[in-house]
């Protein structure tokens, strides 16, 4: 699924408009589906940053990113990732 994520989330930044925001989520708990794509990303796109989520959510949480990271082990709920991208003005 690797490719087809990086396929949506670029087509979503294409249409976002500067100061826009978009948020990048998967019900997975693999790098190779978030951190990675995210970072892939962030590489080729460098009118994006991330956001940290840190002030907004629960730091047990949130990785060492500010990216919302649960997994069903530690958190006793489904594994999940969120990132927020915001395209600069």
């Amino acid at each position: 699924m690797n490719d087809l994520q990086c396929r949506l989330l670029c087509k979503a930044g294409e249409l976002v408009k500067p100061g826009g925001i978009v948020v990048y989520s998967t019900c997975s708990i693999e790098n190779e589906e978030n951190y990675a794509i995210v970072e892939k990303f962030l590489n080729e796109n460098s009118n994006f940053k991330l956001e940290s989520a840190k002030d907004k959510f629960p730091p047990e949480i949130l990785d060492e990113r500010g990216c919302i990271q649960t997994l069903p082990h530690r958190h006793k709920m489904d594994g999940a990732f969120a990132a927020k991208l915001v395209k600069e003005e």
